[in-house]
């Protein structure tokens, strides 16, 4: 037994030595291994985004598995150390979660879908909100982010191009100018006195303040979160007496849960002409003097068939002055933004500031704006919420509107712009008394003390209110807005500049004025929303509401000072006071308003709207006007038949009913309207007469005035396919205008000269398609979104006064459209060999030639035709958005065909005389290809130094005004969160960015007559000898104003 035991005990030793042999190799490779394993874990970077491709911050990116995790920054941005072959779990709070697995990638990128659709979202429709699928009104909605897109210092360039339905003309091409918002066209008719030169804009709507006047250059565009456009009459009715026109809702940003966060936004950036206007050369402008030596001599000019002496020996010395390029300059752009944001369960708030500053491409012109934009909301109990709004702007501006410009592109080339001493050559045509006012356009650089044209403005919006939760579902609301405005201008010209020939201090002008437009709106609301058995859904609201507004405005206007020193700081020093204009109006409204949407199933809808408006500016008796609406929705998606269409995501069909006006008739204007004049009192011959001022009727009053009022119906369809990689809406809408303001002429024996009527009528139509869709997303991250709009609208006059099928005087006939060119059509210039049929028109070779509609061998009234049209044939918008990894790249482009612009320095050169008049004023020339007996051209009229006057020049300025060009081109890239995380930043963008750079299309600028066609101004045009085409106020006009420009930019956005 012993010896078995001693005999087993080698044998238990050898084993034992044996596995632990085995276990001290298996613990030594897991040792050595354990480097080796984790050198094999890999290093992660990618970015959250949502399926808009949008960043989602605080995104939860998690191990599968583990406890490893992270959080995405506020750019999206995540870093993650893991194992090659780990699973990701990436979250976040209304998104659906996603697993994806590694596959040993380093760089992932992931899209989570909303868990709340696109339908979901919440759009502002007037007086409250609705979600998106059920909202059943023409709508479009732009956010802010899509505005910023462009880097312009306006929301007008931004939202230009960027909805179907909305378009905006610029204005003017100098600093600080803003544009004219059509949406949908036009549907009244520029009436005359007592109308407001507007009534076919929208209504401009401000975190629920209905803007007073004023414009929406007055917000600063980084304030903005959304903006929502109300285009049909079911949508405006809500807003009764001003909603014909549309309604642009803009609500800036507020707070909201969670962690604090601090953002700066700024750029810097130049500015430049796109190019300079293409006038005559010396060579040139002498051959077309040369051109124009034929008939007898002009007694207005006594070097009528040759240049001046001058010019004759500076052509020889080979002088060639630009005057042009003398006076542009590289301008500067810059924003600075900075706002904090955040908040918890009972506070929420917004802070921004923001200082902009943008000098102008001829010197000394800038202007500046300074803004303070704060949102508070705070929830005070369960059922008591209060909050505060207040958006403030304060703008200065400095000789924006005075420019020399004009007399940069009438100086002749062949004039030395600087003495011998090197002084500026002051007056270079002085050699001939007509030239008197030819001064060169650098007497205008500087001179501080000579020249002084300031602008100072301040608004402020500011809305607190009040909200009560009665029971469950029902709350009221009562708000107090306030919307001042303060504008101040001072001006001064003093002697010996381009602004004033005179030569001393007693021939200064100086004037000073002060506008104040205030109004107050009061809003006390009962809201109501339940859902009941799951399929029954009612929203409603009540609406009381207060608006009143106040206007009051002082001029004084002086003449002659002492010195240049005083300018218009001392009135009572001024040598004589001239004309000093004052005003004051006010007006008010008293409305109730009440909606009800009611929703069955997800799968149809109602909405029916009525409000009433009672306005002071109505005479008594006709003061209240009621306006109802009816617009209805069908989810088809949600129906059964539609299950199995699995490619369809939403299909909605919309339609749409509803009653609007706008508010034309200005305060005061029903009782009719005196003026002023003198007439002979006692005896005497003239000069010694008694003039006695006194007052004469000058309109008849009319108390049976009302508003003009619009009623229109919209068809829409609303769609989303293949896993809304395709989304969009198609709409097609029909309106009638009626009682549209005209100017009644009276008969002298009436004792008036007119008398303000409601007759007229319009109607007009259109279509509109918006698209978006997801073109390309792949696996490497990289991404290609696109925008597409398109609107076409068209419109007609139905009816002027009763038996008046034309007004000529305003450019008005029955059956054309509002915005007509109706004048005589040029159909070429009369030829050598055509001289005897020539003749038989008064004309001669190198005339121009018009169509003789007739026949009747003469050129008349009754030969006037449709030339062209103000209002496009369409508008369209087209955005492209590239996305790789940390790169992103967006491109706008907009494009407006087949309207009619007014090329003014074609047939007048702005104030002096008009091609071919030149003998007028001895002024240079756009360089245009004109006839002359060995250069037969059907372009350009002969110029004829004999004549003042020639005939059919209107003819010379229509020009097709389409074109295509790139709007906005934005170049970003997004720094790694492992490089911002080091230096302190939560997110960091950086990029470039050009506006304007290219035009790609555009008739004007291929025939070399002008710099850009998108036109810089609206107003008066030409008029012809055959009847005349004035379009005051609706002309698209291109002048030789300050050039159109480009920026190039850097900018940077930061998050902290």
């Amino acid at each position: 037994m012993k010896f078995s035991v001693t005999h087993s005990l080698p044998e238990a030793s050898t084993f034992f030595k044996f596995q632990l042999g085995r276990m001290m190799l298996a613990f030594l490779f897991i040792f050595l291994a354990l480097p080796y394993a984790s050198a094999q874990n890999i290093s992660i970077t990618g970015r959250i985004t949502g399926d808009d491709g949008t960043a989602i911050p605080g995104a939860s990116i998690t191990v599968k598995g583990a406890k490893t995790g992270v959080h995405s920054d506020n750019e999206g941005f995540f870093r993650l150390t893991t194992s090659p072959s780990a699973i990701l779990v990436i979250s976040s709070v209304g998104f659906v979660p996603r697993e994806m697995a590694v596959n040993r990638q380093t760089t992932i990128n992931v899209t989570l879908k909303s868990a709340v659709s696109d339908l979901e979202q919440v759009v502002v429709i007037g007086y409250g909100t609705a979600k998106k699928k059920d909202v059943t009104g023409a709508t479009v909605s732009v956010k802010g982010e899509t505005l910023r897109e462009v880097g312009a210092p306006n929301i007008y360039n931004q939202l230009q191009g960027r909805a179907a339905g909305i378009d905006i003309v610029n204005n003017g091409s100098s600093i600080g100018t803003g544009g004219e918002i059509r949406i949908r066209g036009n549907r009244s008719l520029a009436s005359s006195s007592g109308a407001n030169n507007a009534q076919n804009g929208p209504l401009l709507v401000v975190d629920g303040i209905p803007l007073s006047g004023g414009s929406i250059n007055d917000i600063n565009p980084n304030d903005i979160a959304t903006i929502d456009v109300l285009k049909d009459a079911s949508a405006t009715a809500i807003y009764g007496s001003r909603g014909s026109g549309g309604v642009i809702i803009i609500t800036t940003k507020r707070g909201r849960q969670g962690k604090s966060v601090t953002s700066y936004d700024g750029y810097v950036g130049i500015s430049q002409a796109m190019g300079t206007y293409d006038l005559f050369n010396g060579q040139e402008y002498a051959a077309f003097k040369e051109a124009a030596k034929q008939g007898q001599p002009n007694p207005n000019n006594p070097h009528p068939n040759a240049l001046t002496p001058i010019e004759q020996e500076n052509l020889a010395n080979g002088v060639n002055t630009n005057w042009q390029k003398l006076l542009l300059t590289t301008a500067i752009r810059t924003d600075h933004n900075i706002s904090v944001a955040g908040g918890n369960e009972t506070t929420l708030y917004s802070f921004g500031f923001g200082v902009f500053r943008e000098t102008g491409i001829i010197p000394d012109q800038r202007f500046d704006r300074g803004s303070l934009h704060i949102a508070i909301d705070h929830k005070m109990t369960e059922r008591i919420k209060v909050g505060l709004t207040t958006t403030n702007t304060m703008n200065w501006a400095n000789r924006v509107n005075t420019n020399a410009y004009g007399a940069a592109t009438r100086l002749s080339p062949l004039y030395l712009p600087y003495n011998a001493d090197g002084s500026i050559n002051f007056q270079p045509a002085i050699q001939q008394s007509n030239d008197a006012q030819q001064i060169s356009p650098l007497t205008s650089i500087g001179n501080n003390d000579k020249i002084k044209a300031r602008t100072r403005r301040f608004r402020t919006l500011t809305n607190v209110y009040g909200e009560l939760e009665i029971i469950k579902g029902l709350k009221f609301r009562s708000s107090l807005a306030l919307d001042w405005i303060q504008t101040m201008n001072n001006n001064y010209t003093g002697p010996g500049t381009v602004f004033n020939t005179n030569t001393t201090t007693a021939g200064a002008t100086l004037s000073q004025s002060n506008d104040e437009t205030w109004s107050y709106t009061v809003d006390n609301s009962l809201t109501y929303e339940k859902t009941f058995a799951k399929k029954h859904k009612i929203q409603a609201i009540a609406l009381h509401e207060v608006v009143k507004n106040f206007n009051q405005s002082q001029q004084f206007n002086g003449q002659g000072v002492p010195a240049d020193y005083i300018q218009d700081y001392n009135f009572q020093l001024a040598n004589s006071l001239t004309a000093n204009p004052s005003g004051y109006s006010d007006r008010g409204l008293l409305s109730y308003m009440g909606r009800v949407f009611y929703s069955y199933d997800d799968r149809y809808m109602l909405t029916a709207t009525v409000r009433t408006d009672g306005a002071s500016v109505l005479a008594p008796g006709n003061q209240w006007f009621t306006y109802p609406a009816l617009s209805m929705g069908w989810n088809l998606n949600n129906e059964s038949f539609m299950r199995k269409v699995n490619w369809v995501d939403h299909l909605k069909l919309r339609v749409g009913w509803g009653v609007s006006s706008n508010q034309t008739i200005a305060p005061y204007t029903t009782i009719g309207s005196l003026s002023s004049n003198f007439y002979n009192y006692g005896p005497g011959t003239s000069p010694n007469v008694n003039f006695v001022s006194g007052y004469l009727l000058n309109t008849l009053p009319n108390p049976k005035l009302t508003w003009e009022s619009t009623r229109g119906y919209n068809i829409g369809l609303d769609f989303g396919l293949f896993n809304n990689r395709l989304s969009g809406a198609i709409e097609y809408y029909n309106v009638n205008t009626r009682d549209i303001l005209l100017s009644k002429e009276l008969p002298r024996s009436r004792g008036a000269n007119s008398v303000l009527v409601n007759q007229g009528k319009t109607a007009g139509h259109g279509l509109e398609i918006t698209l978006s869709s997801l073109n390309v997303k792949s696996r490497s991250g990289f991404t290609w979104n696109t925008d597409l709009n398109f609107s076409m609208a068209r419109e007609k006059i139905v009816a002027l006064q009763p038996g008046l099928t034309q007004d000529v005087g305003n450019g008005w006939y029955v059956g054309q459209p509002l915005t007509v060119i109706y004048d005589v059509k040029k159909i070429g210039i009369w030829q050598l060999g055509e001289k005897e049929n020539a003749s038989k028109y008064g004309a001669a070779p190198g005339d121009i030639k018009i169509q003789d509609v007739n026949g009747n061998g003469t050129i008349g009234a009754e030969d006037r035709q449709v030339i062209g049209n103000f209002q496009p044939d369409f508008v369209f918008g087209f955005s492209n958005r590239f996305a790789y990894k940390n790169f992103d790249l967006n491109i706008v482009t907009f494009g407006r065909i087949g309207q009619t612009v007014v090329v003014t320095y074609l047939t007048a050169d702005g104030g002096a005389a008009g091609y071919p008049f030149f003998m007028n004023s001895r002024v240079n020339q756009y360089k245009v290809n004109y006839w002359t007996p060995d250069n037969p051209t059907n372009d350009f009229p002969q110029p004829d130094a004999s004549r003042d006057a020639l005939q059919y020049t209107s003819t010379l300025s229509y020009r097709d005004g389409s074109f295509i060009k790139i709007r906005s081109i934005n170049l970003g890239y997004n720094l790694p969160s492992k490089i911002t995380s080091k230096i302190g930043i939560s997110s960091m963008r950086v990029y470039l960015a050009a506006q304007n750079p290219f035009i790609l299309w555009a008739p004007l600028v291929h025939d070399g007559l002008g710099i850009d066609p998108e036109g810089n101004g609206n107003g008066n045009a030409v008029g012809s000898t055959a009847g005349g085409t004035p379009v005051t106020g609706r002309a698209i006009t291109v002048g030789m104003g300050v050039p159109p420009t480009r920026q190039y930019m850097f900018g940077v956005n930061v998050k902290f």
